[in-house]
């Protein structure tokens, strides 16, 4: 017992005295964190342009809903679930989520600037302010709930 604990403790010395694996670690940080704020950066860039573009037109825009995402394709399946803003601009519904890119549910032809995932809807319904959607990608097939509870909305109007 006494071995093993001056083992661990010689150990903790060597890599704490070692700078390469220090410098090593600290580099790996370093590129960790410097590629979120690009990431962060490049998507914030995406969204100004996105609302330069819709900025004279007639939209809704509601903040801070959950939204589950899931994606069967015939490969693999997906569940995914955040917060985000939804943009409803006539017939297209836009989700906006905080670091990510902007998501156009719609099966209308219009292409919006700064939109990558187009998800093409099939069906619409909504439930205890639960809007679920269903659809297609080009890979598989999709349903996403958006939770409206708690928001001053009314689903029917927006839809």
């Amino acid at each position: 017992m006494y071995a093993e604990s001056v083992f661990r403790l010689r150990f903790f010395i060597f890599v704490c005295m070692n700078t390469d694996i220090s410098f090593f670690i600290g580099g790996i940080i370093l590129a960790f964190v410097l590629i979120n704020l690009l990431l962060y950066f490049y998507h914030r860039h995406r969204r100004v342009i996105f609302f330069k573009y819709i900025h004279d037109r007639d939209y809704t825009l509601v903040e801070n809903i959950e939204t589950n995402i899931e994606s069967y394709s015939k490969m693999s399946s997906k569940l995914t679930y955040f917060k985000a803003k939804v943009v409803f601009l006539d017939d297209e519904i836009f989700i906006i989520h905080f670091n990510g890119p902007i998501l156009q549910l719609s099966s209308s032809p219009e292409i919006f600037p700064s939109v990558f995932p187009r998800f093409i809807t099939s069906r619409k319904e909504i439930h205890n302010d639960i809007l679920k959607i269903t659809g297609d990608t080009a890979i598989g097939n999709f349903k996403i709930s958006l939770n409206f509870k708690n928001k001053n909305i009314d689903l029917h109007s927006v839809i």
